[in-house]
């Protein structure tokens, strides 16, 4: 298999495979233990490569699936939503309502109605929308990651490591690196999903005006 002819994204690369490949990695070393899981990897042929990645694919949808049902158990169904939410609250957003029912001549009274026309009307002109969507889902996945880490890192702490005070230190150490992590991506997470949702209004208004500009332009 040629990987050079496979076209992915970035969306991908980043919040699909990278999250699959540290989800089997994470695997490996639960089952085999670190040691096995540090040789194998070393010693991967093109083959092998092809294959890690095609898994990688496939369970990086599942590592997204369960970040989703985590934020939504933890936070709510719509809390992913809430910057398309907060935007519409505020004086700008009356500047999309009224271009929309320009456009459209009526009104769209449903917010997320409105997000979907106007990501609609971008028609992929809003190419960082897909990095920041991307960013934010390998962040929740990332957090989602971090919390099932602790059972691989118990696995080394009680099986690889021979001394009961260095498998302590091993555990204490990995539960304050996975709070760390925990706590950083999902910061990534809102930043980067309130990015790809409030901005598309405003990418929406740029490319409303330009309309307006170029039907106003004498021909």
């Amino acid at each position: 298999m040629d990987l050079s002819k496979l076209k992915l994204d970035v969306y991908d690369l980043f919040g699909i495979i990278l999250p699959g490949i540290l989800a089997i990695a994470e695997g490996w070393i639960l089952l085999r233990g670190w040691n096995s899981f540090v040789d194998s990897l070393t010693h991967l042929s093109g083959t092998e490569l092809t294959l890690l990645l095609v898994f990688a694919f496939g369970l990086g949808h599942l590592v997204q699936e369960l970040g989703d049902v985590f934020v939504q158990v933890v936070r709510g169904k719509k809390y992913l939503r809430r910057g398309r939410y907060k935007f519409w609250r505020t004086e700008e957003a009356q500047l999309v309502k009224q271009t929309i029912e320009l456009e459209l001549g009526h009104e769209i009274n449903s917010i997320d109605g409105a997000y979907d026309y106007c990501l609609t009307r971008l028609k992929g002109r809003f190419e960082k929308r897909g990095i920041f969507v991307a960013t934010s889902d390998l962040s929740r996945s990332l957090v989602a990651l971090s919390l099932l880490s602790l059972v691989p890192v118990c696995r080394i702490a009680l099986h690889d490591v021979p001394s009961l005070h260095r498998s302590l230190g091993i555990v204490t150490m990995a539960m304050v690196s996975v709070t760390a992590i925990s706590t950083l991506s999902w910061r990534r997470m809102n930043r980067y999903r309130d990015l790809s949702e409030a901005t598309v209004f405003r990418a929406y208004l740029a490319l409303a005006r330009e309309g307006l500009s170029a039907s106003a332009t004498p021909k």
